[in-house]
């Protein structure tokens, strides 16, 4: 009798934590096999020409959270899967079914996250894998996944808090943060895997945000970029009816890139930002 795989069958786990709220999973490779032929020989063989490498796509509703007892040091955040921005690596398992495919070696190139009113925050990664990938990929055990119980915070307008130096303002209507990290794998010579992998430089941030204005002047074109620097921007996401902060995010020197007024009869007026920081490592 033929089967399908249906959701309540397929999970993601790293570094033995369970992933929670996934809405849809991609993993893939493509082969970089290619033909030679040799003089003598009358049959086609094949060998891997270049890195072999598999990419990873992860959308989830932020759902889990970390204990914040631990949260918001340098390193750390809140969301299981931006601590993975840095220099740190992972290691995964799928699971489908009764089967499962695993890798290795995986480094998290994009990431975001973000949230509008009357909405459950959700984060988006992409990531390369450059170790093994697959039914039998070699495998360090670990411990039992760590599952705990989901929460699901749907955003007011009081959870939502941007501060760009001395102006402040909680009445948010979305918030978007996206940063992207560049891979650069170092390869010794007759390896397949990579020795080492480092973040490269610069780190791109981007942050896009909706207000409704109160006392914030639009900033004059004529003074980009001298004066739309922001040295201190935070954005911060707390629990519903809440002072528990689920999310802080946390950069210097932004420069403001574009911004826009919108008002309209039947809503109140908008003013919609981005703005963008390099960070050099």
């Amino acid at each position: 009798m033929l089967g399908r795989i249906t959701r309540e069958a397929e999970k993601l786990t790293i570094n033995g934590s369970g992933i929670q709220g996934i809405q849809s999973l991609t993993a893939s490779y493509d082969s970089v096999a290619t033909p030679v032929s040799n003089l003598g020989i009358n049959s086609i063989q094949y060998y891997p020409e270049g890195p072999q490498q598999a990419n990873l796509q992860v959308n989830t509703l932020l759902i889990n959270f970390l204990d914040p007892v631990n949260s918001f040091s340098e390193y750390t955040s809140r969301d299981p899967l931006q601590n993975y921005t840095g220099d740190m690596s992972f290691s995964g398992v799928v699971d489908h079914g009764s089967k499962q495919f695993y890798f290795t070696q995986g480094y998290l190139e994009t990431y975001s996250a973000s949230c509008s009113v009357g909405e459950i925050p959700q984060s988006s990664t992409s990531s390369v894998i450059y170790g093994d990938f697959g039914a039998d990929a070699k495998f360090d055990s670990w411990a039992q996944p760590f599952e705990s119980q989901p929460t699901l915070n749907v955003t007011s307008y009081g959870s939502m808090e941007i501060n760009l130096d001395t102006f402040e303002t909680n009445r948010v209507n979305s918030f978007s943060v996206s940063i992207t990290t560049p891979r650069l794998p170092i390869y010794k010579l007759g390896k397949d895997q990579p020795d080492e992998v480092i973040a490269g430089t610069p780190i791109e941030v981007n942050v896009n945000f909706e207000i409704e204005p109160d006392d914030y002047e639009i900033k004059n074109m004529r003074l980009i970029p001298n004066e739309t620097v922001f040295k201190n921007t935070v954005i911060t996401l707390k629990k519903n009816n809440s002072h528990d902060i689920l999310l802080r995010y946390s950069f210097d020197d932004m420069l403001l890139t574009s911004q826009s007024f919108a008002g309209a009869n039947e809503s109140n007026a908008r003013i919609s930002f981005n703005l963008r920081s390099f960070i050099l490592r």
